[in-house]
């Protein structure tokens, strides 16, 4: 006897087995269960799964145009959207089904018809390729960045060095932050830097002048600290070009745990103002 491909009603909502969502695909393919081999039968279940992919490909894009009206607004911009550039867009656009990762395409577009050029193509291709998951770890990410001094790049501190200084009377010192305890832990970093979101290595600061003032923003938190030496660097992980244009479509306020716990960690070599 053929298996005719009939899922079983799911036990509860929004549950299935996994040979219910294959039937599922199954079917968006054309396949039934009695599928004959040939010729003619083959070329409608084509037909029937290129009607159906084309559909959805259109609705996940009018589903993020629409959103783009509701959220553009009136100011009026000097340039015109690149050609280029929005047909990539919509290409790309097409592909995205998940109702989350379209509102973050939708902003994109709404921002780029304000102010063109805010997203290269690399972003986009970027941003194509992430996953839900991932895109929701580079949020969290986002909320422990900072921006140093007015310097406009994001940067993820994970703590600072302290030079030997007094001819060895003062000793060297290095602190760091459990970022692991604040929800980026390593494994997350490495997959932040696979996609091009961060850059390879840790880096850090040249030495902090003494008594000027370190400015921290941190997703419109500032915090100010005085270097009570010349023999401070601060150590941090910093986000790529395509990091910082992604990083503009995040909103969530900085994650007030890590800022107090960067703040803690600072007291011994830095006075908070």
């Amino acid at each position: 006897m053929t298996d005719k491909i009939i899922a079983a009603p799911p036990k509860r909502e929004g549950s299935r087995t996994a040979r219910q969502q294959a039937v599922t695909l199954a079917r968006r393919i054309g396949l039934t269960g009695n599928d004959a081999d040939t010729s003619g039968a083959l070329a409608q279940r084509t037909e029937v799964r290129l009607k159906n992919w084309q559909e959805q490909r259109q609705l996940n894009l009018e589903s993020v145009i629409k959103q783009v009206i509701g959220l553009a607004g009136n100011a009026v911009s000097n340039k015109e959207l690149d050609p280029d550039w929005q047909f990539q867009f919509c290409q790309l656009a097409e592909q995205i089904h998940h109702p989350s990762m379209q509102k973050l395409w939708a902003q994109i577009l709404a921002t780029e018809l304000s102010l063109p050029g805010s997203f290269g193509l690399r972003t986009l291709e970027t941003l194509k390729g992430m996953t839900q998951r991932e895109a929701m770890q580079f949020a969290r990410t986002v909320t422990l960045s900072c921006q140093l001094n007015g310097d406009p790049s994001h940067k993820v501190v994970t703590g600072y060095r302290r030079e030997a200084g007094f001819g060895g009377l003062s000793s060297a010192r290095q602190e760091s932050l459990n970022l692991s305890g604040q929800g980026l832990p390593y494994s997350a970093i490495l997959t932040l830097r696979d996609l091009g979101l961060l850059f390879a290595t840790e880096l850090e600061t040249g030495p902090l002048p003494p008594k000027h003032p370190l400015v921290i923003r941190c997703q419109g938190h500032n915090m100010t600290f005085l270097p009570k030496s010349g023999r401070l660097r601060l150590r941090y992980y910093r986000f790529t070009q395509v990091g910082d244009e992604l990083a503009r479509l995040i909103t969530e306020p900085a994650n007030e745990e890590y800022c107090a716990a960067l703040t803690k960690l600072l007291l011994d070599d830095f006075t908070p103002q």
